[in-house]
Protein backbone atom coordinates (compact mmCIF):
# COMPACT_ATOMS: atom_id res chain seq x y z
CA UNK A 1 0.00 0.00 0.00
CA UNK A 2 1.03 3.64 -0.63
CA UNK A 3 2.34 5.44 1.80
CA UNK A 4 -0.36 8.44 3.28
CA UNK A 5 1.16 11.96 1.06
CA UNK A 6 1.97 14.79 2.90
CA UNK A 7 -0.26 17.52 1.28
CA UNK A 8 -1.45 21.02 2.68
CA UNK A 9 -5.24 21.54 2.26
CA UNK A 10 -5.91 24.80 0.11
CA UNK A 11 -4.98 27.75 2.85
CA UNK A 12 -6.69 30.01 4.23
CA UNK A 13 -7.12 33.54 2.97
CA UNK A 14 -3.88 35.07 2.53
CA UNK A 15 -2.13 38.38 3.38
CA UNK A 16 -0.87 39.85 0.34
CA UNK A 17 2.53 39.39 1.44
CA UNK A 18 1.83 35.60 3.36
CA UNK A 19 5.30 34.75 1.06
CA UNK A 20 7.03 37.53 2.43
CA UNK A 21 8.82 35.43 4.36
CA UNK A 22 11.47 36.77 7.21
CA UNK A 23 13.90 34.87 9.15
CA UNK A 24 12.70 33.27 12.39
CA UNK A 25 14.72 31.83 15.42
CA UNK A 26 14.09 29.34 17.86
CA UNK A 27 12.09 30.61 20.58
CA UNK A 28 12.55 27.79 23.24
CA UNK A 29 9.24 29.39 24.65
CA UNK A 30 7.27 29.16 21.56
CA UNK A 31 8.17 25.69 21.12
CA UNK A 32 6.97 24.54 24.24
CA UNK A 33 3.49 26.40 23.86
CA UNK A 34 3.55 24.48 20.62
CA UNK A 35 4.39 21.09 22.28
CA UNK A 36 1.41 22.11 24.76
CA UNK A 37 -1.30 22.99 22.11
CA UNK A 38 -0.22 19.09 20.35
CA UNK A 39 -0.37 16.97 22.89
CA UNK A 40 -3.29 18.49 25.21
CA UNK A 41 -5.40 17.76 22.05
CA UNK A 42 -3.87 14.00 22.15
CA UNK A 43 -5.18 11.31 24.05
CA UNK A 44 -2.69 9.54 24.85
CA UNK A 45 0.04 12.39 23.97
CA UNK A 46 3.90 10.46 23.33
CA UNK A 47 7.06 12.09 22.41
CA UNK A 48 6.95 10.68 18.94
CA UNK A 49 3.67 11.47 17.66
CA UNK A 50 4.15 14.98 19.18
CA UNK A 51 7.74 15.58 17.27
CA UNK A 52 6.00 14.84 14.31
CA UNK A 53 3.05 16.78 14.40
CA UNK A 54 5.38 19.26 15.23
CA UNK A 55 7.19 18.76 11.81
CA UNK A 56 3.87 18.26 10.16
CA UNK A 57 2.86 21.15 11.18
CA UNK A 58 6.18 23.32 10.23
CA UNK A 59 5.67 21.57 6.78
CA UNK A 60 2.13 23.34 6.12
CA UNK A 61 3.60 26.89 7.22
CA UNK A 62 6.59 26.26 5.11
CA UNK A 63 3.86 25.44 1.75
CA UNK A 64 1.56 28.76 2.87
CA UNK A 65 3.92 31.50 3.89
CA UNK A 66 7.92 30.44 3.00
CA UNK A 67 9.25 29.75 5.99
CA UNK A 68 8.97 27.06 9.56
CA UNK A 69 7.04 28.77 12.16
CA UNK A 70 9.01 27.00 14.93
CA UNK A 71 12.55 28.17 13.94
CA UNK A 72 13.60 25.00 14.56
CA UNK A 73 16.48 22.87 13.38
CA UNK A 74 15.40 19.20 11.85
CA UNK A 75 17.62 16.38 12.26
CA UNK A 76 17.11 13.07 10.28
CA UNK A 77 17.07 10.33 12.80
CA UNK A 78 15.88 6.62 12.72
CA UNK A 79 12.48 6.77 13.33
CA UNK A 80 12.05 10.56 11.81
CA UNK A 81 12.32 14.10 11.68
CA UNK A 82 13.08 15.90 14.88
CA UNK A 83 13.07 19.27 16.08
CA UNK A 84 16.70 19.81 17.78
CA UNK A 85 15.15 22.28 20.24
CA UNK A 86 11.69 20.47 21.00
CA UNK A 87 13.12 17.56 21.71
CA UNK A 88 15.97 18.89 24.24
CA UNK A 89 13.00 20.53 26.05
CA UNK A 90 10.97 16.99 25.97
CA UNK A 91 14.39 15.73 26.99
CA UNK A 92 15.02 18.54 29.73
CA UNK A 93 11.41 17.10 31.04
CA UNK A 94 12.62 13.51 31.08
CA UNK A 95 15.17 14.89 33.21
CA UNK A 96 18.10 13.59 31.07
CA UNK A 97 21.58 15.08 32.03
CA UNK A 98 23.43 16.26 28.93
CA UNK A 99 25.68 19.57 28.76
CA UNK A 100 24.21 19.72 25.01
CA UNK A 101 20.63 20.87 26.67
CA UNK A 102 20.76 24.56 28.02
CA UNK A 103 19.66 25.07 31.50
CA UNK A 104 16.89 27.30 30.71
CA UNK A 105 14.85 24.05 28.85
CA UNK A 106 14.80 22.79 32.54
CA UNK A 107 13.23 25.82 33.92
CA UNK A 108 10.79 26.89 30.98
CA UNK A 109 9.35 22.75 31.65
CA UNK A 110 9.55 22.79 35.09
CA UNK A 111 5.90 23.01 35.85
CA UNK A 112 4.44 22.82 32.67
CA UNK A 113 4.97 18.90 31.55
CA UNK A 114 7.02 15.65 32.34
CA UNK A 115 7.95 12.65 30.97
CA UNK A 116 5.90 9.35 32.80
CA UNK A 117 8.38 6.64 33.80
CA UNK A 118 8.26 5.01 30.73
CA UNK A 119 10.10 7.50 29.12
CA UNK A 120 7.90 8.26 26.25
CA UNK A 121 4.49 9.38 27.41
CA UNK A 122 3.95 13.16 28.07
CA UNK A 123 2.10 14.33 31.21
CA UNK A 124 0.56 18.01 31.19
CA UNK A 125 0.75 20.41 34.20
CA UNK A 126 -0.92 23.20 32.48
CA UNK A 127 -2.78 24.50 29.45
CA UNK A 128 -1.12 26.26 26.75
CA UNK A 129 -0.96 30.39 26.45
CA UNK A 130 -1.05 30.79 22.63
CA UNK A 131 0.35 34.19 23.38
CA UNK A 132 3.45 33.00 22.43
CA UNK A 133 2.31 31.58 18.89
CA UNK A 134 0.93 33.47 16.24
CA UNK A 135 -2.52 32.73 14.48
CA UNK A 136 -0.97 31.34 11.31
CA UNK A 137 1.06 29.27 13.28
CA UNK A 138 -1.96 27.59 15.82
CA UNK A 139 -3.47 27.32 12.05
CA UNK A 140 -1.25 25.23 11.01
CA UNK A 141 -0.91 23.25 14.11
CA UNK A 142 -4.23 22.62 14.08
CA UNK A 143 -4.44 21.28 10.50
CA UNK A 144 -1.60 19.15 11.41
CA UNK A 145 -3.84 17.61 14.11
CA UNK A 146 -6.82 17.53 12.37
CA UNK A 147 -4.77 14.95 9.57
CA UNK A 148 -2.39 13.39 10.92
CA UNK A 149 -3.41 12.94 14.75
CA UNK A 150 -4.18 9.08 16.02
CA UNK A 151 -1.85 7.31 13.51
CA UNK A 152 -0.38 4.10 14.36
CA UNK A 153 3.63 4.57 15.17
CA UNK A 154 4.73 3.29 12.08
CA UNK A 155 2.41 5.21 9.58
CA UNK A 156 3.41 7.86 11.04
CA UNK A 157 7.05 7.06 11.32
CA UNK A 158 6.72 6.23 7.23
CA UNK A 159 4.85 9.01 6.53
CA UNK A 160 7.55 11.07 7.97
CA UNK A 161 10.06 9.23 5.83
CA UNK A 162 9.77 11.69 3.26
CA UNK A 163 12.47 13.09 0.42
CA UNK A 164 14.03 15.42 2.70
CA UNK A 165 14.39 12.74 5.54
CA UNK A 166 16.02 10.22 3.58
CA UNK A 167 18.58 12.59 2.11
CA UNK A 168 19.77 13.77 5.57
CA UNK A 169 19.49 9.76 6.61
CA UNK A 170 21.65 8.25 3.95
CA UNK A 171 24.31 11.27 5.16
CA UNK A 172 24.23 9.62 8.67
CA UNK A 173 24.72 6.34 7.55
CA UNK A 174 27.50 7.22 5.54
CA UNK A 175 29.16 8.83 8.69
CA UNK A 176 28.10 6.59 11.16
CA UNK A 177 27.12 9.66 13.31
CA UNK A 178 23.19 7.92 13.66
CA UNK A 179 21.13 11.33 12.92
CA UNK A 180 21.83 14.28 10.39
CA UNK A 181 20.47 18.01 9.46
CA UNK A 182 17.85 18.44 7.45
CA UNK A 183 18.27 21.40 5.14
CA UNK A 184 14.90 23.75 4.82
CA UNK A 185 15.25 23.90 1.40
CA UNK A 186 15.49 19.89 1.16
CA UNK A 187 11.83 20.00 3.08
CA UNK A 188 10.58 22.38 1.03
CA UNK A 189 11.31 20.07 -2.25
CA UNK A 190 9.02 17.74 -0.90
CA UNK A 191 6.44 20.34 -1.20
CA UNK A 192 3.58 20.71 -3.85
CA UNK A 193 4.84 24.36 -4.37
CA UNK A 194 8.31 23.52 -3.77
CA UNK A 195 9.39 26.06 -6.82
CA UNK A 196 7.88 29.15 -5.47
CA UNK A 197 8.90 28.06 -1.33
CA UNK A 198 12.50 27.76 -3.06
CA UNK A 199 12.56 30.88 -4.82
CA UNK A 200 11.30 32.64 -1.50
CA UNK A 201 14.20 31.09 0.33
CA UNK A 202 16.71 32.44 -2.18
CA UNK A 203 15.07 35.63 -1.62
CA UNK A 204 15.12 35.99 2.26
Amino acid sequence: MQPTQLIASPPFPRHPNAMAATEVTFSPERSLEAVLLVAGRLAKPAIHEVLKLLYFADKIHLSKYGWLASGDDYVAMRFGPVGSGAYNLLKAARGDESGWIHPDFFRLVRGSLEIADDKRSINLLRSVDPTHLSPAYVACLEEALNSYAGMSFGARTELSHDAAWRTAWDLAAEDEVGQSPMAVETIARTLDNSEEVIAQLHNQ
